[in-house]
């Protein structure tokens, strides 16, 4: 994983309830995820300095920290995806 000042970056997305059950065949099935927020996901003094450690260690910190946010709904599923091709989808229990 190479992260510079560029690429730091990610979105978080609200994941539907429900899917289509219908066939995916011809190109697939529109489905809707609502972006809630975007933000630099490793603190930028890290970056400038090269001091990154892996992002397994990065993964339960950023969790913990976007469970605290209002717009995270009970029992609901979020998609994290980075601009340096990492991810996670994490949900709020209750």
């Amino acid at each position: 994983m190479k992260i510079t000042k560029r690429n730091n970056f990610c979105r978080v997305f609200e994941l539907p309830n429900t899917y289509s059950s219908d066939f995916c065949f011809g190109g697939g099935i529109p489905t809707t995820f609502q972006m809630v927020d975007w933000f630099q996901p490793i603190p930028i003094e890290d970056v400038v300095s090269n001091n990154i450690e892996d992002w397994s260690t990065y993964v339960p910190l950023l969790q913990n920290w976007l469970n605290d946010k209002v717009y995270v709904k009970p029992n609901r599923q979020y998609l994290l995806i980075t601009d340096f091709d990492e991810s996670f989808i994490f949900r709020k229990n209750f």
